[in-house]
């Protein structure tokens, strides 16, 4: 496990993708492309949510510690 620094950093990172990946889905889901890229889009999605909460959970911890 990272220092908290670190991990505030990935945790910045999966909010960051998790708003590209709403995009995306946005613009695939507004055009006349294959359902398939928006479900491989929603599946990448999910994925970075799931890490997200995981550094949550992490971060909850580490604040709870400092206390």
């Amino acid at each position: 496990m990272g220092n908290k620094l670190d991990i505030l950093h990935d945790y910045q990172e999966t909010v960051d993708k998790i708003a590209e990946l709403d995009e995306v889905c946005t613009r695939i889901g507004s055009s006349k492309r294959g359902r398939h890229l928006l479900n491989a889009y929603d599946e990448k999605k999910r994925n970075v949510e799931e890490e997200r909460e995981q550094l949550e959970i992490i971060l909850e911890a580490m604040n709870a510690a400092e206390d």
